[in-house]
This record gives structure tokens, C-alpha cells and sequence, in this order.
């Protein structure tokens, strides 16, 4: 009489079933001691935080307008309310915004004293954004270039469009993340007036 073979599970299968289970406990382990030998960050290696901060001074810079001879820095508007707009002409929030500012700026134009726009385009070429304008009927913008990008990493610009406004001492009152509109732009101007 022949005994009929066990309903045990083969040592081959048994193996394929222990040694993923055994892979996750070590995964488990090695990343327990990691956690707990892992050292505190080093402040000396810490990440710059960006320069310009609402209610510090903003950053000076330097940039060529588009006719590339003309060099602008936000010392140019000090004593005047400035708003320095970070753009490009890929992102179409920046484009539904530029109208806004053209109007702002026919709207102040004949007030040397008062708000000024400046807008910095990262990264294109003069022909680029001057034929970009022209397509889109835009003619009267302050655009300095910030070609290679120096300026946007010192405002920490991380998102477009991003517009920083700036008081008559030169200090980064509010910033604004995202298409800006004419409202917004005279209730900013209204709060300048309080105290930082």
C-alpha cells in the first residue's frame, strides 16, 4: 500500500516565502540606525535663505534695460514706492498681468515722484522679449533682463510670476506670488502709508 505524499509546503517554496519577509526586516533595521546615527545638519553647509524678505531692505542689483545700453537698479526709485515684477514670456500668468501694469504705469507716468514699476524678465534675449511685446501690443514696460539669473536667486524668486513691492526707503513691504492685477497694485500702494 503506497502512503499518499504530506500536504507540507516544499522547502523550495518555503525559502521564496522567508527571504523577501527576511529583506524587509533588514530594510527596517538599517534604516532605524541610519535615523539614529544620522548627524545634525551643519549650519556652516545650510542652504543661503534668500535676500529679500518682506520688511528687509531689497537687494541692489544692476541690469541692462532692453536697449542694452541703459543700466537700472532699484536705487534709481529710492524715495518713490516700486514694484519689481519677476517674468518671462513662456508663463502665462506674467502675460495676463502685463496690461495691468501698463495701465499702472500711464496712470503714474506724469508723477516723477510716485510708484514705479520695473519688471525683470529671467533668462531671454533682448530680440526675444522686445518681439514677444510687439506681438502681444505691449509698448510701454520697463523690462531689465536678468540674463543669467543672478537677481532672481537673490530675491529668492522660486515661482512666476512674482512681484515684490518695495517702499520709498527701499524696503520689500509685500510680496505677491502670482498674476497681479491693478486693484491689487493701488491697495498695496495704500498700505505703504502705515508703519513696517
Amino acid at each position: 500500500m503506497t502512503s499518499k505524499p504530506g500536504r507540507h509546503p516544499s522547502p523550495t517554496l518555503l525559502i521564496l516565502l522567508i527571504l523577501p519577509l527576511f529583506g524587509i526586516f533588514i530594510a527596517l533595521l538599517m534604516l532605524a540606525l541610519e535615523t539614529r546615527q544620522r548627524p545634525e545638519p551643519d549650519p556652516a553647509f545650510a542652504p543661503a535663505p534668500p535676500r529679500a524678505v518682506v520688511n528687509f531692505m531689497a537687494p541692489e542689483f544692476e541690469l541692462p534695460l532692453l536697449d542694452g545700453l541703459t543700466l537700472v537698479s532699484p536705487s534709481d526709485y529710492a524715495g518713490r514706492p516700486l514694484f519689481l515684477n519677476f517674468w518671462a514670456t513662456w508663463c502665462q500668468p506674467c502675460v495676463r498681468e502685463l496690461p495691468a501694469f501698463e495701465a499702472f504705469i500711464a496712470e503714474y507716468s506724469d508723477n516723477e515722484d510716485g510708484p514705479a514699476l520695473l519688471t525683470i524678465n529671467l533668462g531671454e534675449t533682448a530680440a526675444e522679449i522686445s518681439g514677444f511685446l510687439a506681438e502681444i501690443g505691449v509698448r510701454n514696460l520697463p523690462v531689465a533682463m536678468d540674463i543669467n539669473q543672478v537677481v532672481k536667486l537673490d530675491y529668492g524668486v522660486q515661482n512666476l510670476p512674482t512681484t515684490f513691492v518695495i517702499d520709498g526707503e527701499g524696503r520689500v513691504r509685500h510680496l505677491k506670488l502670482g498674476e497681479m492685477k491693478l486693484e491689487e497694485m493701488e491697495a498695496y500702494l495704500k498700505t505703504l502709508d502705515e508703519p513696517a
